[in-house]
């Protein structure tokens, strides 16, 4: 997690440093199997491969025993197109770069004193946010909310054990939000879930579950009463994102989101300045931290010789 958190603050950098080529990802759905795929290319100028990352969410599967995610990272040779390794990881080099991002997010935005963090969401990567936080920010407790109350119990066991930290339930999205230091979003809401008046002042929120237009987590009010929205990326969380909505019903217009996050990690936009300051980034996963984590993968693969070698 460590190595992939820096790994996704370079990345971040090189978006936002002109060295990144990365188009507007292709999303498509499959209605009648309640399943969409997204997928990512994208380049960072200089790097030895290109990635091209397929990433699947079949949200019935769970009906048939079957994970709801699945995916691939198709990695090439930036000189001649030649592909150079397919990682077949099911989608878990996605889950740690976004969490990874949760993090750099957090520890470019959030107050340096922590004590309570609020989690939306059970699944997986509701856990792993909280696990990349643990390595930016130190806290005391995690209140976590989920729609199936049993899930949240057992969240809260387990990830007690997993961080050694407290960790407990709450009856409800407010319970779990008030007073919090650090709010994470990580579920696939299409309403919104968390609003504005339960935030205190000096809160960081970390939205991740809205990449899809119809994907909302965080009522509008949040964006609008924030003092900085930060973006992974604007034009992306415009069209994707808690942005979208936020536009979409007049809250904010786009100039009006102070920055991305790669602008704050090179120091072209201000990050965190007060105390008391309410914060929220919105990400929507960008194709530059399935490069950078893609080529992590690939390098190890070739240094430790794990794989099987394909003759093409």
């Amino acid at each position: 997690m460590e190595d992939a958190i820096e790994a996704v603050a370079d990345g971040f950098k090189a978006y936002n440093s002109g060295r990144a080529v990365v188009p507007f990802p292709v999303a498509l759905l499959v209605p009648d199997h309640s399943g969409d795929i997204h997928i990512k290319p994208g380049y960072i100028k200089g790097y030895p491969t290109y990635t091209v990352k397929i990433a699947s969410g079949f949200y019935d599967n769970a009906k048939l025993g079957l994970p709801s995610s699945h995916g691939m990272m198709l990695v090439f040779d930036s000189g001649t197109g030649w592909p150079a390794c397919i990682e077949v990881d099911r989608g878990m080099i996605t889950d740690l770069r976004t969490a990874a991002a949760g993090a750099v997010a957090a520890r470019a935005l959030a107050r340096q004193s922590v004590d309570k963090v609020a989690v939306i969401g059970t699944g997986v990567q509701a856990r792993l946010q909280i696990e990349a936080l643990s390595k930016v920010r130190k806290f005391e407790w995690v209140s976590v909310w989920g729609r199936d109350p049993s899930k949240a119990a057992l969240y809260a066991k387990e990830m007690g054990e997993s961080l050694g930290l407290k960790v407990i339930p709450a009856s409800s999205v407010k319970e779990a939000v008030t007073g919090s230091d650090v709010i994470v979003t990580a579920t696939m809401s299409t309403e919104p879930l968390v609003f504005s008046d339960w935030i205190s002042k000096g809160a960081h929120v970390t939205a991740v579950g809205s990449d899809s237009p119809e994907k909302q987590e965080l009522e509008t009010a949040v964006l609008g009463n924030a003092d900085k929205v930060v973006c992974d990326s604007v034009k992306q969380c415009a069209q994707l994102g808690e942005v979208h909505h936020a536009i979409e019903d007049g809250t904010l217009d786009e100039k009006d989101v102070h920055g991305e996050l790669g602008e704050v990690l090179l120091g072209d936009k201000s990050g965190r300045e007060r105390d008391d300051e309410i914060t929220v980034c919105d990400l929507t996963g960008i194709a530059v931290q399935d490069v950078v984590t893609s080529q992590l993968v690939y390098e190890r693969a070739i240094k430790r010789n794990i794989g099987s070698f394909i003759r093409v």
